[in-house]
């Protein structure tokens, strides 16, 4: 009788838990709705779940996360009221992958170290030309050397893009970063690292347990429990996290602080001199981390399902291809100061980023203090999700949404972009907790995409139909497949 009235009592404290939040899909005492999600598709499980709600709702995972799949809710959270929801989740599920030091880097740190962080990062990337014709130059340079590697590939019926797209984004990172890059025939420590991040991707969400873990961290304890969510894990994290540590290394070799910076860790070796407190060697190696990891693997994932979407629309991409021969010609490359007379263009991008969207959702923001969103009252400490993956595939102001139709972003004219659809295409998030290395990713997508139509014509390799649905893993990946490239 003791035990059942025990159990009887904390169902009902649960339940007074669950009424303080949003409401949301019926959660299962202590466990929530951790048994309904498929972690392989997540974007795919809020948006079941959500169903039904308004546009905002609380899912347990075990932990409470309000779920935001309204535009407008989204901008009033971490746009109007940016300082409420500002903050990180700190969990042990984290550490996989950022185990340099407490609460650092820019993505997942919190408070005055994160600001700090945030503007010495954007301080030395605008140094360095982020969003100048520095920066441009670095793309360009690095897409030179990619062309001259896809003109070496003997069988051009079937040209596995990953590759090529890899080493090209990573080159422009480690330049950045580093101040060296890899050549096409001598990059195995890029490869193994690419390996291990892709292999840790589509392993953590077959592992549930780590969410459970999250909701009951005393369960971490158990050495089963552990080994299973945690430490099967660590031999890969610490193998990319080696990878951080070597390139930092080697950027320092022989740099005295005294000397003009010539990549991002020159220039904060030299800010660390000078008495800041949240300036150290664990903050710069989570920083590096942060912006690789960032920088790299999401432009190169969203170009390698840009080559496929080429080559699965001919239309838009002759259209496409129309417009750069108009403006460019085929005798040099193409330019960012292009863009303004390549209107098609810019809607071909902003529909590649809605229509190949590799993140289900935002980085979890928490909120710092009791706060509201659309009404609905959110207790301090509170996980929240902007769900873009929702915004750019079912917003009512995205008709067909399924359709790859870049035309959809420009007015009448054909020429004016249509600011309702530009400002929901929310890739790069909003807010405060915007993606720092936006110019930069940009660049790299506008001139990589365009390079690439202006050189070559992308179709489906011979008896080769395009599988155009991605793996089930944390980011959205496409399945590994080929392409046949033709010069123009």
């Amino acid at each position: 009788i003791g035990l059942t009235s025990l159990l009887i009592y904390g169902i009902y404290r649960y339940y007074r838990f669950v009424a303080k939040f949003p409401k949301g899909p019926t959660p299962l005492p202590f466990i929530g709705n951790f048994l309904e999600f498929d972690f392989g598709r997540q974007d795919k499980t809020f948006e079941r779940l959500s169903e039904g709600f308004d546009g905002v709702c609380t899912i347990f995972n075990p932990l409470p996360t309000v779920h935001l799949k309204d535009y407008a809710l989204i901008k009033e959270a971490f746009v109007d009221k940016g300082d409420d929801f500002a903050g990180r989740p700190v969990t042990k599920a984290q550490r996989i992958l950022r185990d340099f030091t407490d609460n650092g880097g820019v993505i997942s740190s919190n408070g005055a170290n994160w600001r700090e962080q945030r503007r010495t990062a954007i301080t030395i990337l605008r140094d360095f030309g982020m969003g100048k014709n520095i920066m441009e130059e670095l793309v360009k340079s690095s897409l030179q050397e990619y062309l001259e590697c896809l003109e070496n590939v003997k069988d051009m019926d079937n040209v596995n893009m990953r590759w090529p797209v890899q080493i090209m984004v990573a080159n422009i990172i480690n330049e950045v970063l580093f101040g060296f890059r890899y050549k096409y025939d001598d990059c195995e420590p890029l490869t193994r690292y690419v390996e291990d991040l892709n292999n840790m991707f589509e392993q953590l969400p077959k592992t549930k347990m780590i969410f459970l873990g999250m909701g009951f961290p005393i369960l971490t304890k158990l050495p089963w429990f552990k080994w299973h969510t945690y430490d099967k894990h660590r031999q890969a994290a610490n193998a990319i996290n080696q990878y951080i540590v070597d390139c930092v290394n080697k950027a320092s070799e022989g740099y005295n602080v005294e000397d003009e910076p010539t990549c991002f860790v020159h220039a904060y070796r030299q800010k660390m001199g000078k008495n800041n407190e949240f300036l150290d060697e664990g903050n710069l190696l989570s920083t590096c981390a942060d912006f690789f990891l960032a920088g790299q693997e999401t432009t190169t994932t969203t170009l390698r399902w840009t080559m496929l979407i080429l080559a699965n629309e001919q239309e838009a991409q002759e259209k496409l291809r129309a417009e750069v021969l108009s403006v460019v010609g085929n005798h040099r490359l193409p330019s960012m100061s292009d863009q303004m007379k390549m209107p098609y263009a810019r809607a071909f991008v902003h529909e590649l980023q809605r229509y190949a969207n590799i993140l289900g959702r935002n980085v979890p923001h928490v909120t710092v203090r009791d706060t509201e969103i659309g009404g609905h009252f959110i207790p301090e400490g509170t996980l929240v999700n902007g769900d873009i993956h929702y915004v750019m595939a079912h917003d009512p102001h995205f008709e067909n949404p399924s359709e790859f139709r870049p035309e959809r972003y420009l007015k009448e004219d054909g020429k004016t972009l249509r600011k309702d659809l530009v400002d929901r295409t929310v890739a790069f998030s909003l807010g405060k907790r915007v993606c720092a290395g936006e110019g930069l990713a940009r660049a790299e997508l506008f001139l990589g995409l365009m390079t690439t139509v202006q050189r070559y014509r992308l179709t489906p390799s011979p008896g080769k139909p395009l599988n155009m649905e991605p793996k089930p893993q944390a980011i959205k990946m496409p399945q590994e497949q080929t392409i046949r490239l033709q010069r123009v």
